[in-house]
């Protein structure tokens, strides 16, 4: 479980890295994939300290960021998501954790489901950033987790 949820981390971030390339070399300034963008990332930050019972997050979920600032916050979620993986005692992820939600709701979650909602998450707003791309005829990054695959 370990060597899977390595790969599919080290996959996200490949991703998330590509999309920052084409943002910086495209100077993109758009609204829209900045707020979806910061968002994607505010949400790994989230999910790790949730985990971590850390407070939060000090990044709003929905506030946009500059390109810099969205460049830190994605070093320090990929940094904390390796460090969780690597060091995590058990080579299964099935730990209960307990949280509130943005609105104070309790739930609780294992470990591997949190893994599986962050990966999902980041894909689908990866998507949304990709398709916005296209909107402002802007060839996007290929993001297909078999691309990365192939390139490793």
């Amino acid at each position: 479980m370990k060597k899977h949820f390595t790969d599919l981390f080290r996959y996200n971030e490949w991703a998330n890295n590509r999309v920052l390339i084409t943002l910086e070399e495209g100077e993109v300034k758009d609204d829209k994939i900045m707020t979806l963008f910061s968002h994607l990332l505010s949400s790994q930050i989230i999910w790790i300290n949730r985990i971590k019972d850390l407070p939060t997050s000090p990044f709003p979920l929905w506030e946009k960021y500059k390109l810099h600032e969205i460049k830190s916050m994605n070093e320090e979620s990929n940094r904390n998501w390796r460090d969780l993986i690597e060091n995590h005692p058990r080579e299964t992820f099935e730990e209960m954790i307990f949280y509130k939600n943005t609105k104070g709701t309790k739930y609780e979650n294992t470990i591997r489901e949190i893994m599986v909602h962050v990966l999902n998450h980041s894909s689908y707003h990866r998507g949304q950033v990709i398709s916005r791309l296209r909107e402002l005829d802007i060839t996007p990054p290929v993001t297909d987790y078999i691309v990365y695959c192939r390139q490793k």
